[in-house]
């Protein structure tokens, strides 16, 4: 049975794993769903960010496990607008929850005595950074 510190770390990367899978989902989902001229640049940025929330979602996975947890591969619904600039809205406000929710991890990893686990949240941190200022820079020259 992990400790209280431990159980505390692990509910949160359960959290941060579905938040991962949704994103996934979602870019997915948004990159086939852009049609028009849109579908030439938009959709392309939008499956490399499905991938790369592929690659965190496999990350959390294998922290859950080695922390002795088991991991649960649900997901909360996503939105289905078919309006890109609503979509890329929807994206940077989940980028940024997922900024805020990573600095608490951070502290839960560091707490629970997890260096290795807090050195790379904190990476996962730098990355998402850079999808939120790209969203950010993308919808400041939004007409």
């Amino acid at each position: 049975m992990a400790d209280r510190k431990t159980q505390k770390l692990l509910e949160g990367l359960q959290s941060d794993l579905e938040r991962e899978i949704r994103g996934m989902l979602q870019y997915t989902y948004q990159s086939s769903m852009i049609l028009g001229v849109g579908s030439l640049s938009i959709s392309p940025y939008l499956r490399v960010e499905a991938a790369a929330e592929l690659k965190h979602v496999a990350f959390l996975c294998d922290q859950i496990v080695a922390l002795s947890g088991n991991p649960k591969l649900t997901s909360s619904k996503f939105s289905e607008t078919r309006d890109i600039k609503t979509m890329l809205e929807n994206d940077l406000d989940a980028e940024r929850e997922s900024i805020l929710e990573y600095r608490e991890r951070v502290k839960q990893a560091d707490s629970a005595g997890e260096v290795g686990l807090k050195l790379r949240l904190e990476e996962l941190i730098a990355e998402e950074t850079d999808h939120m200022r790209q969203l950010e820079r993308i919808l400041r020259g939004w007409q």
